[in-house]
């Protein structure tokens, strides 16, 4: 390790880990995707700043002064952070297309290090305005968790089956009906994983005749919810004793031809508890090959979806909105998700395979975001100094800096 240099005062900071994340982010090649033309501050500090806040639980371009972090500004390569107007403006700068696409790059980046294929689970989040004013930008949608419709944007995610990161995204207007997104999103997971794609897995808001068709045009394998329609309750009570029983002890049967595809079927899905009133559900797949409780197992890998929102919502402030109008919004939840697959992406790459724990946002900050130290710069190269860093020498090639642990 190098010795702290006796010229330049020594600088306090909270945030000596971060020279490490950045490391790893500026290596996975991303700068061909946010780098773009600009007579003012360079896009990718712009990008850096933006993964920073979402890293440290804000999605708010005016808590970028709440930082008072110089380390971040030296990271950066900026002689002091932009500021929130400059932060907030600069959104527009970013092509919506270029930051889904370093969405998806950073989750190819480590995808190698896990055998298998990967199942992808499809939701959607209601982002919802608060404010005042300009209504008339933001249409009411289905927020299911709030049993009612709120104005903002429609947020869809397709997330890995078995590490939470976000495959890929979009962002739509406030009252887009989910079905008209399912097959959009099967086609971008098979354009992203290829071969390894396994199936995808949603809930009936994805589901109606339109979906169903476009689904099976894609090719891609999928396990949706099915609406308890009169001819499926007739079918339900057709069924034996025996497997009625096992619907209630929370086994799967079949259910024979789905009417909307012969290339469908539909199976029932008991509770997983006795205790749990509600139920059978029922589903469509046309996934042929496997049993009923292979499919069971299948669809029920769909709660990730709905972690990694809820882990977004109170982890990076996703129901923030920076603008009013789309893009920016588009561009600014696109770096919330982007600092999301970085988090995993850099678990996953030091323990060479898919970790027994992944972290959640807050303790993922914890370890790998917050820590005191202190820091002293040297012409090109950063000296940091901190009992949180793990390694030696580090290279950030957006910033044309080198950061070397000190002593």
């Amino acid at each position: 390790m190098a010795s702290l240099p006796p010229v330049g005062a020594a600088r306090p900071t909270n945030a000596a880990p971060l020279a490490r994340l950045f490391a790893y982010a500026q290596s996975l090649g991303l700068e061909r995707h946010l780098r773009r033309a600009t007579r003012g501050v360079p896009t990718l500090a712009l990008s850096l700043v933006w993964l920073a806040l979402a890293w440290r639980g804000s999605g708010r371009a005016e808590h970028v002064g709440a930082l008072g972090e110089p380390l971040l500004a030296a990271l950066v390569g900026r002689a002091r952070l932009p500021s929130a107007r400059t932060l907030a403006r600069g959104l527009g700068r970013f092509p919506a297309r270029a930051v889904r696409a370093a969405v998806e790059d950073a989750y190819r980046a480590e995808l190698g290090r896990r055998p298998g294929r990967v199942w992808v689970a499809v939701d959607a989040h209601q982002v919802p305005y608060w404010g005042r004013g300009k209504l008339g930008r933001f249409l009411k949608g289905w927020s299911g968790s709030r049993s009612r419709r709120l104005r903002g944007y429609r947020l869809y995610l397709a997330v890995d089956c078995d590490t939470g990161q976000v495959v890929t995204f979009l962002l739509a207007r406030g009252r887009a009906r989910d079905a008209r997104f399912a097959g959009l999103l099967a086609r971008r997971c098979r354009r992203v994983l290829g071969a390894r794609l396994a199936g995808v897995v949603a809930d009936c808001g994805f589901t109606s005749r339109a979906s169903v068709a476009a689904l099976l045009a894609t090719g891609v394998p999928f396990i949706v919810g099915f609406a308890r329609s009169a001819p499926v309750r007739r079918r339900l009570g057709a069924l034996s004793a025996q497997r009625r029983r096992w619907l209630r002890a929370g086994g799967a049967v079949r259910l024979g031809a789905c009417p909307w595809g012969d290339h469908v079927r539909l199976f029932a899905l008991g509770a997983r508890s006795p205790t749990d009133k509600r139920g059978p559900w029922v589903y469509a797949t046309s996934w042929r090959t496997a049993g009923p409780q292979r499919l069971a197992a299948a669809y029920r890998q769909r709660w990730r979806a709905e972690q990694a929102i809820e882990e977004l919502l109170h982890g990076t402030d996703l129901d923030h909105l920076a603008s009013y109008r789309l893009h920016p919004n588009r561009v600014a939840v696109g770096f919330r998700l982007l600092a999301r697959n970085l988090a995993i992406g850099l678990q996953v790459a030091d323990a060479g395979r898919r970790p027994a724990v992944i972290r959640e946002p807050r303790a993922f900050r914890a370890a790998h975001v917050d820590g005191l130290g202190t820091f002293t710069r040297a012409g090109r190269t950063l000296f940091v100094a901190s009992d949180r860093l793990t390694g030696d020498r580090w290279r950030l090639p957006w910033a044309r800096l080198t950061v070397r642990r000190a002593a």
